[in-house]
């Protein structure tokens, strides 16, 4: 199913990149640029390492296409790539949450039940460090370490970074639209050179089910 995901992510990505710059992007020049790049450490040891290398190493080739061989200053690259990256999927990001706050009975007692940890780690593989931290009303999934922010660290584009970051907010700002009783916010993340991403969940105040 990753696979599948990932190839039409891939189509998807060098759709909207052609469409953002004029500059013909196909998924065959996608995995090609990485070819031609330092590989990086991307931690992992299960499946997710594939799929997450595949994000990581698109969006580092995109922007390298659009630099070395379309010739755009690298903030034009940089701003086209994160463009057509954050919107990229995020239709299949709002589809799956807006499932999941109809299904749910109480969408924040289930998160504080199960614990957003657990989700993490199937979606993102072995190479996610995370945890759960609890206080009253809230619950906390922190990511300690990230394989996607250590590729673009080890490849010395962590500029990068902030471009994955930006991808949440399709998925946050679905919690945070829907009239179901939880929202979720972003206190800190790594790619700002934080001690970790933290998305606090919650419910708010008077909220009924």
């Amino acid at each position: 199913m990753r696979r599948l995901i990932a190839y039409l992510w891939q189509i998807e990505f060098a759709w909207r990149l052609s469409r953002h710059t004029g500059v013909r992007v196909t998924r065959r020049m996608l995995n090609a640029a990485p070819s031609r790049l330092p590989e990086g450490a991307m931690p992992g040891t299960d499946g997710a390492r594939r799929f997450n290398l595949t994000l990581a190493r698109s969006l580092h080739g995109a922007v390298t296409l659009l630099e070395r061989e379309a010739g755009l200053p690298p903030q034009r690259a940089s701003h086209a790539a994160e463009a057509a990256f954050v919107a990229s999927g995020s239709w299949l990001a709002r589809a799956s949450i807006r499932l999941w706050l109809r299904l749910e009975r109480d969408p924040f007692a289930g998160v504080q039940k199960r614990g957003p940890s657990l989700l993490a780690k199937a979606m993102w593989g072995d190479g996610m460090m995370v945890e759960d931290r609890r206080v009253p009303g809230a619950v906390s999934l922190c990511v300690l370490s990230c394989p996607l922010h250590d590729y673009f660290w080890n490849v010395g584009r962590s500029d990068l970074t902030p471009i994955l970051c930006a991808w949440d907010t399709a998925w946050q700002a679905e919690v945070n639209a829907s009239a179901r009783p939880i929202r979720v916010d972003i206190r800190s993340t790594l790619a700002e050179g934080d001690a970790m991403c933290e998305f606090v969940f919650r419910k708010p105040a008077g909220a009924e089910r």
